[in-house]
Order: structure tokens, then C-alpha cells, then sequence
């Protein structure tokens, strides 16, 4: 489950590759000025959960916040970020029962990146300082990529991102693999591949680009839009 996200209108370029077209186009000009909330349900044979994000306008950033929740598990995720899409400082906490047992701190600065992780109940801390050259998508933007992103039948994305439970900047891939109806709306499916594995977004094709439906194939997971 997932919890709240805000981010910023405007049509931004960011030179990502988008795989034989022009650099990838970010339209963020449907995003209201109050919260969107956005719940969903996810079922899975590990258990039900809820999967909550809200977006919107906020002065001169983004701000993103997810929540998952699950019996035992609840992960929280926040970011902000720039006009352009490009993050300024994220965080994430994993609770497993009552404890902490996972708490990442990113910190993005002229093509830096200072991660702090905090490891429960042992206290043991890591840190690490990466640098780039390109544009990164933070782990907290992954979810709003595909209503971000201009997607139309056959349209393919690289980017780079950073794996948390790593450290590490990885691929993530993203590629528009069909169309059709998830909760009676028209939607491209959307494939996205990242640290986390491959995961299928049903993304509606009018101008709000709300995701209706998840898949995750490996976990066998299916987390659907409450409406």
C-alpha cells in the first residue's frame, strides 16, 4: 500500500531516451492545486492491503508521499522535486511489526547523491555519495512516472534510477505494451521494469491518467483504484 504525492503543473523536457523519438516529454498541467487522493486495494496470497498517493501543486516543488499497509508490514515513502522532475531529496521507512527496520534519507545536489540508511533495531548506519552525469528518477517518483510520462501505443523509456535497498543506480524501463478496459475505462497497459521487478500499470487514457489497476507479476499482486 501506498500513501501521498505532490507535484507541480507544467510540460517539462528532461533528456531521458525514449527509445527511436525525441526526449521524453513530462505533462504535469493536469494536476490540481489541492490534494488528489488516490486508494486502492491490493490483494495478494501474502494478504490484503491498502495503497494510498495524493498529488498536487505546491509553490515552487513537488511533494510526494506513498503508504503501503499490509498486517505486519507498512512502507512510507516521501519525495520532493523540482519543476523538471528532477528530485531534491527523498526518504523511505519500511516497519515491519512496531519496529523500524529500514530508514533511507537521499539527498540530490549538483549531480550528487548523499544517501544515509539507517538499519533497526541494530542502529547501524550506512552512507554512501554517488555522482551522475544524467537526470535520475527517484525511488519516491517511480508510481507517477506512467501519469507523468506522454505514452501512446509502441512508445519505449529508459531512464536511470536508485535502487534504496542497493544504493546503487540501476535501469528502469518502461514500455506502452497494449490497450484496453480496466474498471470499464479505456487505458494503455504500461509496463514498467525496476529494482523492485516488473510491474503493469492500467493507465486511463483522458486527461487525469489515474492508474486503475496494478499487476505484479512475481509477487502476484493486483492492487485496483477504489472509486
Amino acid at each position: 500500500m501506498k500513501n501521498i504525492v505532490y507535484f507541480l503543473s507544467a510540460v517539462v523536457l528532461i533528456p531521458t531516451l525514449l527509445l527511436g523519438k525525441d526526449p521524453a516529454v513530462f505533462d504535469t498541467q493536469w494536476i490540481p492545486s489541492q490534494p488528489e487522493v488516490l486508494t486502492y486495494h491490493s490483494k495478494s496470497n501474502q494478504g490484503d492491503g491498502l495503497y494510498q498517493v495524493s498529488i498536487m501543486k505546491r509553490d515552487t516543488i513537488i511533494e510526494a508521499y506513498i503508504n503501503i499497509i499490509s498486517p505486519g508490514f507498512t512502507k512510507t515513502v516521501s519525495g520532493i522535486m523540482a519543476f523538471d522532475m528532477q528530485p531534491i531529496q527523498s526518504t523511505g521507512k519500511i516497519f515491519v511489526g512496531n519496529q523500524v527496520m529500514m530508514d533511507t534519507k537521499c539527498f540530490y545536489e549538483s549531480n550528487t547523491l548523499r544517501i544515509t540508511t539507517v538499519m533497526m533495531p541494530y542502529n547501524r548506519v550506512v552512507t554512501d555519495t554517488l555522482t551522475y552525469a544524467k537526470p535520475l528518477i527517484d525511488f519516491s517518483e517511480i508510481p507517477f512516472l506512467v501519469r507523468m510520462i506522454h505514452i501512446e501505443k509502441g512508445a519505449q523509456y529508459a531512464f536511470t534510477s536508485l535502487n534504496p535497498q542497493t544504493n546503487a543506480l540501476v535501469p528502469l524501463m518502461l514500455k506502452v505494451t497494449g490497450e484496453g478496459y480496466a474498471q470499464k475505462i479505456d487505458c494503455y497497459k504500461v509496463e514498467l521494469n525496476d529494482f523492485e521487478g516488473k510491474s503493469i500499470y492500467w493507465v486511463e487514457k483522458s486527461m487525469r491518467h489515474r492508474v486503475m489497476l496494478v499487476e505484479q507479476p512475481e509477487s502476484h499482486r493486483i492492487t485496483e483504484l477504489l472509486q
